[in-house]
């Protein structure tokens, strides 16, 4: 296949060198056509020639800005992890090393996969994990300023520390939300609209999304759901039986006085309160190609 390559060589540990993955996408019978390392160049390159493949090298960051900027191109994706949490990765079960994984993209199977787009103020912006308030993006603010250790999992556990600190001293908010043409409303110490599974370092807050569904999953936690929360700080995952207040939904509408939010594994601070959020969804925009 004709391989257009974009390698965030920040991602992680930074641990893997590029040559070392050209060899490895050419070693498995591939001509790499192009070989960049920002978003720009990528769609630059993809303006002249289109390949058969765009491998996204790097971690949950780049993957989402880049499945986000590349939803309707109709060119496959595919992911080496190279980041931190890996969380789209390992929702879509993309694992095991380099060489294995390029291997398994000559007899490997295709997954469509939804996007949504949250709509603030007069901007708009196309996602792919989550988008929420409250707690997640508290956590964000918090460790935006430091740095990462050397090793993956000291930053993961670095973060989730983090997340539990700011779980046990968290107060509710209120937020009003629409979903699909029903309106709830209440105190939350997270409201959280999610496409997948994991979200932040790794942690598995709704179990139950299925990112080729056509529907995201709104996932809401109050003071009755603060147990529930340190647990799956502490551990990654909800005890069995126990689950989170979730709903399934293609819109929503979320009015909140808070001025912090996080898009994916940005974080948004506005100068005002906004009036609403308009999340909804876009089914199978994107391809990936998975491993056999």
């Amino acid at each position: 296949m004709r391989v257009t390559l974009l390698h965030n060589r920040s991602a992680g540990s930074e641990d893997h060198a590029e040559d070392e993955i050209e060899a490895s996408i050419r070693r498995a019978g591939h001509e790499i056509v192009d070989l960049v390392s920002k978003l720009d160049d990528l769609l630059a390159a993809l303006s002249k020639r289109r390949p058969d493949l765009i491998v996204i090298a790097g971690g949950d960051g780049t993957v989402s800005r880049a499945a986000s900027a590349l939803a309707g191109r109709h060119v496959p994706l595919a992911i080496l992890p190279l980041g931190t949490a890996n969380n789209t990765a390992l929702t879509l079960g993309v694992k095991g090393s380099m060489d294995a994984l390029v291997a398994g993209w000559a007899c490997g199977t295709h997954r469509r996969f939804d996007l949504a787009t949250v709509v603030e103020g007069d901007e708009l912006a196309p996602f792919s994990e989550a988008v929420g308030w409250g707690i997640f993006p508290d956590v964000m603010a918090e460790t935006e300023d430091m740095d990462s250790p050397e090793e993956r999992e000291d930053t993961l556990e670095r973060d989730r520390l983090l997340f539990r600190a700011s779980i046990e001293r968290a107060k509710p908010v209120h937020y009003e939300i629409d979903v699909d043409g029903q309106t709830i409303a209440g105190e939350y110490l997270l409201v959280e609209v999610v496409n997948i599974p994991y979200i932040g370092p790794r942690l598995e807050l709704s179990p139950s999304s299925n990112p080729s569904d056509g529907r995201f999953e709104l996932v809401l936690a109050g003071e009755s759901e603060r147990t529930a929360l340190v647990e799956l700080a502490g551990s990654g995952t909800i005890a069995e039986g126990v689950r989170l207040p979730t709903r399934r939904a293609t819109h929503v509408a979320v009015r909140s006085t808070a001025r912090r939010y996080h898009l994916d594994g940005k974080l948004i601070e506005l100068s005002r309160s906004p009036s609403e959020w308009i999340v909804t969804i876009e089914p199978a925009v994107v391809e990936y190609l998975l491993q056999a």
